[in-house]
This record gives C-alpha cells, structure tokens and sequence, in this order.
C-alpha cells in the first residue's frame, strides 16, 4: 500500500467517522421529540441514513485501500470524496436549525404562558397550573382553596420611587411566594400586583394560617425598594373551590378577590376568608 492509498483510506475513514457522528446527532434529537412522533421518525430516519452513508464509504475505502492497494486512486475518486463529505455536513447544519427552532419554540411557549418579569405563569400558564392541581386534590377526594394576595400601596411605590422599584419589588415579592408555597400548591401573576394561588388539600380555615404565615414570611424578607424603613405588607383573599372544573375556579377566585377587596377595606395587612 504506497502513501496514496494509505491517504485515501484515511479519508475515507474520517468521513465515516463524520457520517456516524451525524447519524449519533440524528438519534439523540429524534430521541427527545417524545410528544412529536412526526419530528422523531424523521430524525431517527435520517440517523439511520447517515450511519448506512457511513458504512458505504468505510466499505468504499477499505476497497480502494486494501483490494485495490497500489493502483492510483483516480482523480475523479478524490472529487466525488470531496463532494460526498458534504452530505454528513449538511446534515449537521440541518440538525443544528432544527436545534435552534425548537429553542424558538419553547421560548415562544415560554413567553405565552409566563410573565417575563417574575417569571412565574401569567394567567394563561396559571390557569393550566390551577385545573391539573385540583384535578390531583378532587382525584384524592380533598379539598381546595384558591388564594387572591396582593401588594399594599404598590401604586405609591410606583408613584414615589418610580416603576423601575415597582418592578423590582413585584420580582422579589414573586421569588418570596414561589419559596413560601408547597410543592403542590399552584403560583401565578394574574394583575399588576397581584398573585394568584390554589391551595389543594387545605379548606379556607386550613389555609388561612397557611396563607397568614406566607405573608409573614414575604413581609420579612422583602425590604421595601425605596425606603427600607418603611414594612412592606399584603393582604389576601381565600375562597373554597367546590369542584375541579374552570367555571367553578373562576367562580372561586371571584369570592377570593372579593375577600381581598373586603381585607383592603378593612385595613390591609390581613388574610379574609370568603362568606359565600
């Protein structure tokens, strides 16, 4: 085997090596398309392609590098050796658009389902969050509560210290509850200072601790944004959900905000429980 041979197999081989790192990209992306059964198959299919290209050309240079050892390897051969090694990184182009549209994807979801400035789920991402939470609770046969809570004088934060304080307010306040509540327990920002929350497994009286210690727990660890000096507070509106369906948890939060309304009203820096 002169040094011509020896090089072409070498190529040959690095080419296969390419095909079946393709192919090896192909199978772990068509692999994490579990709930896209179509995206699968076509990445499976292609990694199947490309490790079949890789064989015909580790075929292909073992052939012109052993069997054929010492008859000159035709320029033709080199061309079309050039143009295969295009295949694998098309391929790979490919992989790595498809990669960057499905991260398009999931920050669009993303983005649709949550508030970019908390990062908790607005109110579309909250309501999924709400209904699977109860479903689990009314699967169990418990009970559940859904909490209105909400920031005191947010609008003379906003007024005094201007909205950039707001919002860094509105983000600890956020942080704060998404530490304070259960693993079970559902969190979203549904107004401007307002958060929203299903409690399963708890009634209104069993929540109503519950909800007093979160906000306890908020007041003490989020300073107010303009003037330390001054005690940040919330009030907090509790309503029991008597069924696990949409009607009955709008139904529930509107007897929660109206419990809310009445703890403004009563002198804020409180937690009510509905009368309905």
């Amino acid at each position: 085997m002169n040094w011509d041979d020896e090089f072409f197999l070498a190529a040959r081989v690095a080419l296969a090596g390419l095909c079946f790192y393709a192919g090896f990209i192909g199978w772990r992306m068509g692999m994490g398309y579990v709930r896209r059964p179509d995206r699968r198959m076509r990445g499976l299919v292609g990694a199947a392609l490309m490790v079949l290209v890789g064989l015909l050309h580790l075929g292909s240079g073992l052939d012109e590098g052993i069997r054929k050892a010492g008859i000159e390897v035709e320029l033709i051969n080199w061309v079309w050796l050039g143009v295969d090694s295009l295949v694998p990184l098309f391929f790979l182009r490919m992989a790595h658009a498809f990669a960057a549209r499905d991260r398009l994807e999931a920050e669009l979801a993303e983005a649709a389902t949550h508030d970019p400035l908390t990062g908790l789920p607005n109110r579309m991402g909250f309501a999924r969050l709400a209904e699977a939470a109860l479903s689990r609770a009314a699967r169990q046969g418990q009970p559940s509560v859904a909490v209105m809570l909400d920031i005191d004088h947010f609008k003379a934060v906003n007024d005094g210290w201007g909205h950039g304080a707001g919002d860094v307010l509105l983000k600890s306040v956020a942080d704060a509850a998404q530490a304070a509540i259960r693993r079970e327990d559902a969190l979203g920002r549904v107004g401007g200072e307002e958060f929203a929350m299903v409690l399963p497994g708890l009634t209104p009286e069993e929540a109503l601790p519950l909800v007093n210690r979160m906000r306890e727990a908020i007041m003490t660890s989020v300073p107010h944004p303009g003037a330390p000096e001054r005690a940040l507070t919330l009030s907090a509106g509790i309503a029991a959900v008597p069924h696990s369906d949409a009607v009955a948890l709008e139904a529930a939060f509107n007897a929660a905000d109206e419990a809310l309304y009445a703890a403004k009203q009563g002198g804020r820096n409180q937690a009510r429980i509905s009368l309905r």
